[in-house]
């Protein structure tokens, strides 16, 4: 089961790879008056590989995530920590099995990125460091943000259905299928 975690966090180490690139190339506006598009490819695979850590790993798992994504992408170490922690107890949550129809995890991801999203807005503004209103939130960063995130979704969805890291869990039984 530690062959699964350590094989988890390569192809998380990967995912923030492929961010950082695309985030290079992205359209992103330092004075927040224009288009900025962020790339959220690390969690929508975190949101799947989730539900195919073993849970004693789980938390384990999320806040490394979320420190590496802290120290790459942001400046608190711990709004990410708790930010990554909150996905895995929600993902958890919300799954019979440790799979996702294709719909359920486009739901997943959509509501994950809109919540980050909204999170680090209201934090934002609350802090001061931004002034702009919701509206123009909205529209220069979280709809271009999330429908570029949803078109990238189906190479995620493929990838992470190729590279097979899940199992077949009952969770009503606890017991490998």
């Amino acid at each position: 089961m530690k062959n699964r975690l350590t094989h988890s966090l390569v192809v998380m180490f990967l995912c923030f790879v492929v961010d950082s690139l695309l985030r290079f190339y992205l359209p992103h506006d330092l004075l927040k008056t224009g288009l900025t598009i962020v790339s959220y490819v690390g969690v929508m695979m975190f949101t799947f590989l989730n539900n195919d850590i073993d849970e004693e790993h789980r938390y384990f798992f999320a806040v490394i995530c979320g420190v590496y994504y802290s120290v790459i992408y942001g400046n608190s170490v711990f709004i990410y920590t708790l930010l990554f922690l909150g996905y895995a107890w929600m993902g958890k949550q919300y799954m019979k099995k440790a799979t996702f129809t294709y719909f359920e995890a486009l739901t997943m991801v959509v509501l994950t990125i809109f919540i980050q999203e909204s999170v680090l807005y209201l934090l934002m503004w609350i802090t001061g460091i931004t002034k702009l209103f919701v509206v123009t939130f909205i529209v220069w960063r979280l709809l271009p943000t999330l429908f570029f995130n949803a078109i990238i979704f189906n190479i995620v969805y493929i990838v992470h259905d190729k590279i097979k890291l899940e199992g077949d869990v009952n969770v009503y039984f606890s017991e490998e299928l």
